[in-house]
């Protein structure tokens, strides 16, 4: 008797699985995909010095505008305090 393959097509609302999912069980998932999760709303990212550095090279490439000077302006004091 020879081997038979079978393909199955499903469709999964997204919502339905994540309605039925508690918080727990969505937060270990994240942590298990490599994610940091927290409830503390002032966590922010830093940029590194390079990051900066590297938007303010983007900027200067730009032709020079009242919009790209401003923008460069905030990016800049950003930066440098």
């Amino acid at each position: 008797m020879g081997i038979k393959t079978v393909t199955v097509d499903v469709d999964v609302y997204i919502d339905d699985i994540i309605n039925e999912a508690d918080d727990e069980q969505l937060i270990n998932e994240l942590v298990s995909r490599g994610y940091t999760v927290t409830k503390d709303t002032d966590v922010v990212e830093a940029f590194e010095r390079e990051d900066w550095q590297f938007l303010l090279e983007m900027l200067d490439k730009n032709p020079q505008t009242w919009y790209t000077r401003r923008v460069r302006e905030k990016v800049s004091e950003a930066r440098f305090g």
